[in-house]
């Protein structure tokens, strides 16, 4: 097809991404298709957030509940100057929302926090959070990393004033595919300066939104491919979609809590939760579990520490790590069950040992 072949594929992929970003920006309630940034990850759109809006002498809010992709961010803005004040959980591993409003103080910047653990899959409530940060005129900064596509999320309803996405867990898309959402007004420095195929004359990254905080060729091909996802999961509707996924979740943990030398994590009180359930087997390591699970049953799981280190040091599991098991909308409750006669079947064999 030669140049013009070319130039009408840059054309549609221009295309493509200006449809999606307005399905992301309905999706999530944001202010417009212009907030809406790719990134290839979660991570990236985070420290893009955390070293885009944050600067020594700054204090910021976290929890104990992070991933390390909020956590090392942080710990480098700290020794950069800023400071770090880190809210710890409850006995269940839950976030007691009032502790982060007493950790405001005048210099305070911003709360950076994760909607749900990807440990214990408690949930934090955002919108209350949303509530304290406008009250203190405080920056929001939400990791929906494991709620995006599972939780209804809406930036202007909830107050979130930056909203961190990754496109391969509960939105369904390829990997490799992400985003940053920015409230109208706020700026956040670029993380990354090059090519934008606009001011090209310009010795600086442009300031508009959403090139801004995008540079160099973006995917695409995955960025299509969410979109689509986000399209169907409006289709199926995120109450049918979190109702059977919650469901799966009970199932199992109704299987599995009574079994002896199982320990489970989390808050299971009122299941206004993520659909995960972590434990341990007493005296048997979280990867060997998994492998056993794996090797012997075919079942897939993420054992070890998850990228959350304070929320084993909050459960004391640093050594042993933790079993999770995460249900999705393609599971069946026959796979439920096989997976609870698993687990039993693991803790009889290390109880008889």
């Amino acid at each position: 097809l030669g140049s013009a072949g070319g130039a009408a594929k840059a054309v549609l992929a221009i295309l493509n991404q200006a449809a999606a970003r307005k399905v992301l920006a309905d999706f999530f309630g944001a202010d417009g298709p212009e907030q809406v940034a790719f990134t290839a990850n979660a991570t990236q759109a985070l420290n893009t957030a955390i070293k885009g809006l944050i600067s020594p002498g700054d204090h910021v809010i976290t929890t104990a509940l992070e991933h390390n992709s909020v956590l090392r961010p942080l710990y480098e803005m700290e020794e950069a100057g800023a400071e770090i004040t880190v809210i710890q959980p409850d006995s269940t591993g839950m976030i007691d929302c009032n502790l982060l409003e007493q950790a405001i103080r005048p210099e305070t910047k911003a709360i950076v926090c994760t909607h749900a653990s990807n440990v214990t899959g408690n949930i934090i409530d955002a919108e209350r959070v949303g509530k304290i940060a406008r009250k203190y005129g405080v920056i929001l900064i939400l990791d929906a990393s494991q709620t995006a596509g599972f939780l209804p999320i809406d930036m202007r309803q909830m107050g979130i004033d930056v909203l961190c996405f990754t496109g391969h867990k509960g939105l369904r898309g390829p990997q490799g595919t992400g985003g940053i959402i920015v409230r109208k007004g706020l700026d956040v420095r670029p993380l990354l300066s090059g090519g934008s195929g606009i001011h090209s004359f310009d010795r600086h990254h442009p300031a508009e939104m959403p090139t801004r905080l995008e540079a160099g060729t973006l995917n695409v091909h995955g960025i299509a491919g969410l979109a689509e996802a986000v399209r169907c999961i409006g289709e199926t509707g995120l109450a049918a979609i979190r109702s059977k996924e919650l469901s799966l979740a009970q199932r199992f943990y109704d299987g599995v809590k009574n079994i002896r030398n199982v320990i489970l994590y989390g808050n299971y009180t009122n299941w206004d939760r993520s659909p995960i359930v972590s434990l341990n087997i007493e005296g048997c390591d979280s990867a060997s579990v998994s492998d056993i699970l794996s090797e012997e049953y075919c079942i897939a799981v993420r054992p070890g520490i998850h990228c959350a280190p304070l929320v084993h040091k909050a459960f004391g599991t640093e050594q042993q790590g933790m079993v999770r098991f995460s249900m999705g909308f393609d599971n069946t409750k026959a796979e439920i069950d096989s997976a609870v006669q698993a687990v039993f079947e693991i803790a009889e064999r290390f109880r008889e040992d």
